[in-house]
């Protein structure tokens, strides 16, 4: 029991280190260092994570659950864009983080169950959002997914580029080109899932020994 015990604050002391050291070098960090950040050995990080992606998969797991906690509390006809704003947010929190899942064709298992549950959040906020007619009535899944990923372009352009950053005009742009008219000159939603998350020190913060 007590190596149960062990094994699984070790667990959660990798994942709260890892979300700090991509936070601060991006995805492509050494793992040497989250493990130094997690005070564990390296043998102890790979039985818990054996390579890169199965550790980012289960980083994502863990912002899923936070996701679909707060579209269960959510009682807006916005919450399609809240979630895409925060998916969003989290590439900007942990850069390269969907070079990772594209390259993860070796590893489809690991990112399999996490990408399944992602389209079907984000297809029942747009079942909301169609019906309260919040969004034009021919959006798609699709549509919503390529929206995500043009977000995600101008999240990447603003880490190489000198001048602002312009991601918080693009999300603009993005949900204006998905709304409906009545919709249309409304701000985009904040991230909030963040905050949540950091108010509750167990989630992202590395635990004591």
């Amino acid at each position: 029991m007590k190596q149960r015990r062990d094994a699984q604050r070790n667990r959660i002391r990798i994942l709260a280190a890892a979300t700090e050291v991509f936070r601060e070098q991006g995805v492509e960090a050494p793992l040497e260092l989250v493990a130094s950040r997690a005070e564990v050995g390296r043998g102890t990080l790979y039985r818990h994570f054996p390579n890169r992606a199965a550790l980012v998969a289960a980083l994502m797991e863990r912002r899923l659950t936070a996701l679909e906690e707060f579209a269960a509390a959510h009682t807006g006809e916005d919450l399609l864009e809240h979630l895409m704003v925060e998916i969003s947010e989290l590439q900007i929190r942990i850069p390269g983080l969907r070079s990772v899942v594209r390259g993860g064709r070796e590893t489809p298992e690991l990112f399999h169950a996490v990408l399944g549950r992602t389209r079907a959040l984000f297809a029942g906020a747009l079942d909301v959002a169609l019906r309260e007619g919040a969004v034009r009535p021919d959006v798609t899944v699709d549509d919503v997914y390529l929206s995500i990923a043009m977000i995600d372009g101008a999240v990447a352009a603003a880490r190489t580029s000198v001048g602002p950053s312009n991601h918080e005009r693009a999300i603009a742009l993005v949900l204006r080109s998905l709304r409906s008219e009545r919709r249309l000159t409304l701000p985009s939603p904040q991230p909030q899932v963040d905050k949540s998350m950091e108010a509750a020190a167990s989630f992202w913060t590395v635990p004591p020994r």
